[in-house]
């Protein structure tokens, strides 16, 4: 019996629409929930997800041109392969993406991204699909404009729910939320908003992609403030070596 690996639903257009909002919903918003209701310091190992608005300019802009186009790429995909084989390009894409483009303080391990690629790709990617396509059988094409207007809404909810967390109640974790208005040191860093003490290394600097820098010392893994990271990889070279 032949195998076919030829696509057998030919999936609209506006999926690229659907798999956008469900992406931006799975892959930005529910994983920096717990940052924000429980904070940065309660999250586990490793730096804290930061919203999309709590990000610099340079780097929340160029999201939606992003998700755009791994969505777009992704139907190209899903059209013309069978669905498993579709994935499995898409992943392989995800990690030469990962290895190659993504800048070297960012980038993580070839461990790290095989890990996210067979956990959270599955989810951004299938899910959506599935949803998408099961959506359509059932009630078609006004089926699945009700289904992208609810992820829409949902996603303006929650997108309120931070702007609200990090405008009105100022529950920002970017590097600036650490700062005060006290004088600073000799080193340019206030004493109130040093997470280690004066001239002190730390065992390791954590950077991640989307994520608050981070150091690991003393047992505690605690987010750091752009002026402390510099002096960091200044005077710490040790802590950049670190695995």
């Amino acid at each position: 019996m032949s195998i076919n690996f030829r696509s057998d639903y030919k999936l609209h257009l506006s999926f690229i629409v659907f798999f956008v909002l469900m992406f931006f919903l799975l892959g930005e918003q529910l994983v920096a929930l717990p940052t924000y209701l429980l904070g940065a310091e309660n999250v586990g190992e490793g730096p804290a997800k930061l919203h999309i608005l709590d990000l610099g300019l340079s780097d929340s802009l160029h999201r939606p041109f992003a998700y755009l186009i791994i969505g777009t790429v992704i139907w190209i995909l899903y059209r013309m392969f069978a669905w498993p084989l579709a994935w499995f390009v898409g992943a392989a894409l995800w990690i030469l993406e990962q290895r190659t483009l993504t800048p070297l303080d960012q980038r993580p391990t070839l461990i790290n991204t095989i890990v996210f690629t067979f956990t959270f790709w599955i989810l951004l990617t299938l899910i959506p699909y599935f949803i998408f396509r099961w959506v359509d059988k059932k009630w078609g094409g006004k089926g699945i404009r009700n289904a992208i207007l609810i992820i829409l809404i949902v996603n303006l909810l929650i997108f309120g729910f931070f702007a609200f967390q990090i405008y009105v109640l100022h529950h920002s974790y970017r590097g600036s939320h650490y700062q005060n208005k006290g004088q600073k040191g000799s080193q340019g860093i206030s004493d109130s908003m040093r997470v280690l003490p004066p001239n002190t290394c730390p065992d390791r600097l954590i950077t991640s992609k989307d994520k608050q820098t981070a150091v690991y010392w003393n047992g505690k893994t605690q987010p750091v403030d752009a002026e402390e990271q510099k002096w960091i990889e200044q005077n710490c070279p040790e802590a950049l070596g670190n695995p």
